[in-house]
């Protein structure tokens, strides 16, 4: 019989979809200028747009229980959370969509990585 995914395993799936996506629209916006006067650098978008890309196509293994998705992912998230930190050193004025997703990311990295998690991974 098949395991049945966690709760946990799922909302950090989905919880990872929102994450890239707010990355790849803001790296977007900042790259072609459509909101001017926002003090970052096309280096800190590029970041945004790279991680956002990597954290969809990985997050997609986390449905079908694939360990190395898990690690893939929890690797990016911590990637989101140095971006989060480089858009926060590049405009400290906004400081609310870098602190957002920090803890967002910190929170999909522990919800990864609880017993039930883990059971889920090891099948």
């Amino acid at each position: 019989m098949a395991q049945q995914r966690p709760f946990a395993v799922t909302s950090v799936a989905v919880l990872a979809w929102i994450s890239a996506a707010l990355h790849i629209a803001l790296g977007v916006v900042v790259l072609t200028a459509s909101v001017p006067g926002v003090g970052l650098s096309d280096v800190s978008a590029w970041a945004g747009v790279i991680v956002g890309l990597a954290t969809l196509v990985v997050s997609l293994g986390l449905f079908g229980g694939s360990s190395s998705a898990r690690w893939l992912l929890t690797v990016l998230l911590v990637l989101s959370l140095l971006t989060s930190a480089l858009l926060l050193a590049d405009d400290p004025a906004a400081i609310t969509l870098p602190v957002v997703s920090g803890v967002a990311s910190i929170v999909a990295i522990v919800l990864l990585h609880t017993g039930q998690a883990n059971s889920f991974f090891r099948k």
